[in-house]
């Protein structure tokens, strides 16, 4: 355990200083002060390893992203996006990158259907194709909001944030 979480210290530093892609099993094995054969006793590479600390961030985040019945959006906002901000380095780069990761998709899995019944509504569509259109640009757009929000790291708090993606998004309306 001490040994998983030393490697997964080192690689989240390498991972606020660089891209993905661009870190390498050296780089972890001389931050962690660990041999190669250590590394490779845990993960199969670096991309391995973000895989499994994204699994981990995931299965932490969600209990917290089920949405209940009583659930007022700006509360669930707040819980969603404490989770992120505790984990920022990861969370930025999971949000920065163009490609779906399994967080997002299991995030916005979670207010998909309340989400397209809201878009059937507001722009009185009901084509399920430019329905999902619709629910792209509410992902790319709340997505961009957070990332701006956690890479200025300006003191708005999470409740701020909360407010202002629960007043943009059709899921408040």
């Amino acid at each position: 355990m001490y040994t998983r979480n030393v490697i997964r210290e080192a690689f989240l530093e390498l991972l606020a200083e660089q891209d993905l892609q661009k870190i390498t099993v050296t780089d972890i094995t001389k931050k962690a002060d660990i041999n190669r054969g250590t590394f490779y006793q845990h993960y199969k590479d670096p991309l391995d390893l973000f895989h499994q600390i994204e699994t981990e961030l995931t299965e932490q985040i969600l209990p917290t992203i089920k949405l209940q019945n009583t659930d007022n959006i700006v509360v669930w906002f707040s819980r969603f996006i404490d989770v992120l901000y505790a984990n920022r380095v990861l969370s930025l780069t999971l949000l920065k990158s163009n490609n779906s990761s399994y967080l997002m998709d299991t995030i916005f899995g979670e207010v998909h259907d309340l989400a397209i019944e809201a878009f059937k509504d507001l722009y009185n569509e009901q084509n399920p194709i430019l329905l999902e259109y619709y629910f792209s640009y509410f992902v790319k757009g709340t997505l961009g909001i957070i990332v701006e929000w956690l890479s200025n790291d300006d003191g708005t708090s999470s409740e701020d944030i909360s407010l202002v993606l629960s007043k943009v998004l059709p899921t408040s309306k």
